[in-house]
């Protein structure tokens, strides 16, 4: 599935850095704003030992009403993907349990 994108903008995004004492982290948007003076008044001292945020044009664009613009995607840990399985085996299991007949509050009573 494609999604529909329904429209976009310019926008003003104000980096500081995931590291704030020796930056030594990676950049992170601290602001994503419609306005350049917007963004420089926000990202006043709030990067690495209170500097300035850097401030860039990017793109924002509009999603199933949804803005949708620069981030950061954090990937998961073995611990994340093993707590993922963890909750898929646990829905599978209530669902087999729903469709035993079981009803909801004796799925509850079970936990």
């Amino acid at each position: 599935m494609t999604p529909d994108i329904q429209d976009f903008k310019m926008v003003f995004v104000a980096w500081s850095n995931s590291d704030l004492t020796e930056g030594r982290g990676y950049s992170i948007p601290y602001a994503v704003c419609e306005s350049k003076s917007t963004a420089l008044r926000l990202g006043r001292k709030k990067s690495v030992q209170g500097s300035d945020c850097r401030v860039t044009r990017e793109i924002a664009l509009k999603v199933d009403g949804k803005w949708l613009g620069p981030t950061r995607i954090e990937r998961s840990s073995k611990e994340d993907d093993a707590g993922d399985e963890r909750i898929a085996k646990r829905i599978a299991a209530i669902e087999k349990a729903k469709a035993a007949g079981l009803t909801a509050d004796e799925i509850a009573a079970i936990r």
